[in-house]
């Protein structure tokens, strides 16, 4: 998965002869001729958008787009109940960290599985709170009553009918093989050695893992992308 770009900072001036320059644009249409174009001109010149209204929606803008940084920016931790275990996640659920502390040698293979996908677990409802919490604040979509709305839900409804798909990965050294799913959760952690952690350092498993995952999840954000874009291309 690639994370999505930086929203860029909402900016836009009015200008300081803002009223001036409307009326210039009434004075203008005593010259031009009357047609559909200057029927058009009149209705929103008879009426234009004051400048505190402006600055207010400019306001609105900018709070909106900073949050939406925010939101993007976040990064979501979770730990296994013993804290053996550190998984880091982003808005878009792409894992950013993964750690072992020492503690984790003693849990065996099965152990340290187990502690992988509590901790990934705790990652995520971490994340899930703060959608919530960023879907409250800026409100939620509407019930598919447009085009766009309607394509996102049926997207939503492809992504689910599809998620018992599993996109794989293994460890660069062999000695770990995972799966995520269409949304790129991990689903599963198999060590394919006894004491893995007996076979190379913890650090080392941490990073080979971190980039095993991403190449799953890199090949389960293709398939969402392939059926995003064809729900899209419907609208034109």
């Amino acid at each position: 998965m690639t994370p999505a770009e930086d929203p860029k900072p909402f900016e836009f001036a009015v200008p300081e002869d803002y009223e001036r320059h409307i009326d210039e644009a009434r004075a203008a249409l005593d010259v031009v001729p009357r047609n559909e174009n200057w029927e058009n001109a009149q209705r929103v010149l008879a009426d234009p958008p004051s400048r505190e209204a402006i600055e207010a929606a400019q306001r609105e803008a900018a709070e909106a787009m900073a949050m939406l940084a925010a939101f993007q920016q976040a990064r979501h931790t979770g730990y296994d109940p013993d804290q053996t275990t550190k998984v880091v996640i982003d808005a878009a659920g792409e894992l950013r960290e993964l750690e072992f502390g020492v503690d984790a040698v003693r849990l065996g293979n099965h152990g340290l599985a187990d502690a992988i996908g509590l901790a990934w677990a705790a990652a995520q409802d971490a994340r899930a709170e703060s959608q919530g919490d960023y879907t409250s604040r800026t409100g939620a979509l509407g019930g598919g009553n447009t085009p766009a709305e309607q394509v996102l839900a049926d997207i939503e409804f492809a992504l689910s009918a599809r998620e018992h798909e599993r996109f794989g990965a293994t460890t660069e050294d062999g000695l770990t093989k995972l799966a995520v799913n269409l949304r790129g959760r991990l689903t599963e952690v198999v060590f394919l050695q006894n004491n893995v952690l007996n076979l190379t350092d913890r650090h080392t498993l941490a990073e080979q893992l971190t980039a095993a995952v991403q190449r799953a999840q890199s090949d389960a954000a293709a398939v969402v992308g392939e059926i995003g874009a064809a729900h899209y291309a419907r609208l034109g």
